[in-house]
């Protein structure tokens, strides 16, 4: 191919994406997301040989979600993959629910915590506890289409 060719074929793609680009910008309306929920998803790998006291601290966070009054995420033990366990917490209002450092249910979760334990002292040594079995995690944010 020579000079020239190249010359028409560079200028001619440069023509045909800014018509496409210049088209596809006119047909956009802004639009939002409908029908969906949002949810956050935590992935975690435990240090080996906590799998028993990981689950015991499990049962003691679920019930004071329970006595609080606070929904806790579903829970998925991952039979593939890097991670050992993955939470799933429905984001009950949507994208806002990101703009909280401690939401009301978080502060509704951590008193039932601390008056289950006893302490809050008890309740911050058992979270310590907790992160000290994490090898490594992750945190996602997830849409879920609902119709």
């Amino acid at each position: 191919m020579n000079l020239n060719m190249r010359k028409f074929l560079f200028a001619f793609t440069l023509v045909l994406a800014f018509c496409l680009t210049s088209q596809a910008q006119e047909d956009h309306k802004a639009s939002k997301f409908e029908n969906v929920s949002y949810h956050n998803i935590v992935k975690i790998d435990f240090k080996p040989g906590t799998y028993s006291r990981v689950q015991e601290i499990m049962k003691i966070y679920m019930a004071a979600g329970e006595s609080a009054g606070v929904k806790g995420p579903e829970v998925y033990w991952l039979m593939t993959g890097d991670y050992d366990v993955m939470f799933v917490w429905t984001m009950e209002g949507g994208t806002a629910d990101l703009e909280w450092d401690w939401s009301p249910d978080d502060i509704k979760w951590w008193k039932a915590l601390v008056d289950n334990l006893g302490s809050e002292d008890k309740a911050k040594e058992l979270r310590k506890e907790w992160g000290s079995f994490i090898l490594k995690a992750t945190n996602e944010i997830a849409r879920k289409q609902l119709n």
